[in-house]
């Protein structure tokens, strides 16, 4: 009889031991589970912020087209005056691809404006208004107004998809325009 207790008792503590082990491993590999999912979590989150960091470097490289004089006048034509106007919103906006930069300044958006204001062209209106709202010094619908152009000359590669941010638009003009240029168009921002 005393033999049957001690092997009952070895029989519980075994089982005892293996019911609590059991518990032990499976909260052992919750655990694991739950921290391999943080590490998978950190791995997507580093990848889409070294995504963010090329794209946004993207925005503010040197591009091609870089131009001083808007090489527009009373004579020129809608298209050229759209052009130019074009050019200058690269200096605010997030798009895939950009070529050309006119300095969005004050007397590069007044020349404009004098020009536009000054002839018959069939979208004056709508030039006018975007015009007044950058003398404002209002760029907030920049990126509409990039497309407004992209549109208008059948563009297919390069919409714009956001504004860039203040330091970005400051990278944009180290890095696209020179010398005294820089000093005058980071002092219009």
């Amino acid at each position: 009889m005393n033999k049957v207790l001690i092997i009952i008792g070895i029989i519980l503590t075994v089982l005892i031991g293996v019911k609590y082990g059991g518990f032990k491993l499976v909260d052992n590999g919750a655990e694991s589970g739950k921290k391999q999912e943080k590490v998978e979590a950190k791995a997507v989150q580093d990848t889409v912020n070294k995504e963010k960091k090329e794209v946004d470097k993207q925005q503010t490289a040197k591009i091609g087209g870089v131009q001083y004089d808007i090489g527009i006048d009373d004579s020129s034509s809608q298209d050229a005056v759209i052009e130019v106007m074009h050019k200058m919103t690269h200096q605010k906006v997030k798009a895939k691809e950009k070529w050309g930069a006119i300095p969005m300044i004050p007397d590069t958006i007044n020349q404009v404006y004098n020009i536009v204001e000054n002839s018959e062209f069939e979208q004056k209106d709508d030039l006018l208004a975007i015009l007044d709202k950058w003398k404002k010094g209002i760029f907030s619908k920049v990126d509409d107004d990039h497309n407004y152009f992209w549109t208008y000359q059948g563009g297919t590669v390069g919409k714009a998809y956001g504004i860039m941010s203040k330091s970005e638009e400051e990278t944009f003009i180290l890095n696209n325009f020179e010398g005294d240029m820089v000093s005058e168009v980071s002092s219009q921002q």
